[in-house]
């Protein structure tokens, strides 16, 4: 999973790290560990095949490859890849489901601010 050209990585999540509470970040964020409670940003969240969340995200643009339980506010889109298990309420501009993606709740599409 690929942050978009030219972003900067500016935080990683490994695999065994659990982070309880709120995260906040700048540029673009990896997690490939859990987090249970709130992550905020204008930037890109990348939730990678090992990544979990359970909470609220409110991110600019929300890419998921592992498993996402709550709600996903993403400014300009939300992209879920085929690897994907997502139970959740989604707020966005663009939407993109690749085959083989789960997804479980209500989809509201929002015009970008």
């Amino acid at each position: 999973m690929m942050a978009r050209s030219g972003d900067v990585l500016s935080g990683f999540i490994d695999i065994g790290c659990v982070i309880r509470g709120e995260l906040e970040f700048k540029n673009t964020f990896r997690l490939d560990g859990r987090v249970e409670g709130h992550i905020q940003s204008t930037s890109e969240l990348l939730v990678g095949e090992t990544g979990s969340v359970e909470g609220e995200i409110d991110v600019g643009r929300c890419v998921v490859g592992g498993e996402v339980r709550g709600t996903i506010r993403a400014a300009e889109q939300v992209v879920l890849h085929a690897s994907a298990k997502v139970w959740a309420e989604i707020f966005t501009a663009a939407l993109v489901m690749e085959e083989g993606a789960f997804l479980e709740g209500k989809v509201t599409m929002e015009r970008k601010s």
